[in-house]
């Protein structure tokens, strides 16, 4: 009796054992599948074709840079990173959504009091190959909307959300008179890799005219920000917004 007893809770345990990995195994499935979507929907845009015209980069022989700050989330750590601007004395550009700047239009104003330029960075956030012309004209249009009534600016620096672009969307944007910036570093601040190879990705990458992404809710992003700017300027590379920097293409 004592080795049926025995054999039926072996059985038992084996039948939990099992169900406990197949439980794992699609808990780990479904965690595959989310970490592709959370990908696709945040950086596809990298993986887009090439775009003529669209500036990754500026083509210069001069050692100047400009860091590009991506806003989307909010607020994000924007006050932090304008206090640590104004500390280094440099000037940066950022891309701005509608409806952050809709929500966030005090800190819109606050980024162009301390000398900084605001680039277009679409209305919501929609992914714009994704959408037909009707659909493309009225995210232009709410944008502009946004910056007129908000802050009485136009500007024509554009990045598309994701950095997701192809011809079509290319040229729409430069029909409206706009300039198509995206990067040509990116340290992948948003995955939250660690302040250290935050650093080490911008500095081992960063070349003449070179653009670089971050993000404003990207903590560790704004805790390497100090080291960063302090090392670009040790290798005296002039920090500059976006426009100014592409007054130096050769």
């Amino acid at each position: 009796m004592k080795a049926t007893g025995r054999r039926c809770e072996m059985i038992r345990d084996k039948r939990i054992k099992k169900r406990k990995q197949r439980v794992l195994l699609a808990v780990v499935a479904v965690l595959i599948v989310l970490s592709f979507v959370l990908h696709r929907q945040i950086t596809q845009g990298v993986f887009s074709p090439t775009i003529s015209g669209a500036y990754y980069h500026v083509a210069t022989d001069e050692k100047a840079v400009s860091l590009t700050f991506d806003a989307v989330w909010q607020p994000g750590e924007l006050p932090r990173i304008l206090d640590i601007l104004d500390r280094y004395e440099v000037q940066a550009t950022f891309f701005l959504p509608g409806t952050w700047l809709r929500n966030n239009a005090d800190l819109a104003r606050e980024i162009l009091l301390r000398g900084h330029e605001i680039g277009h960075h679409g209305y919501a956030h929609k992914r714009l190959t994704e959408l037909n012309e009707e659909e493309l004209s009225k995210e232009f249009a709410l944008m502009e909307e946004a910056l007129q009534e908000e802050l009485n600016v136009q500007t024509q620096l554009f990045r598309p959300p994701y950095g997701e672009i192809n011809q079509e969307v290319y040229d729409y944007i430069s029909d409206r008179g706009y300039t198509t910036v995206l990067w040509s570093v990116d340290p992948h601040d948003w995955l939250d890799p660690g302040v250290d190879k935050i650093i080490t990705r911008v500095i081992k990458r960063v070349h003449n005219g070179a653009i670089i992404l971050f993000h404003t809710n990207a903590t560790q992003a704004v805790d390497a920000l100090p080291v960063i700017i302090q090392s670009l300027k040790m290798q005296e590379y002039e920090i500059l917004p976006v426009t100014q920097l592409l007054e130096k293409e050769k």
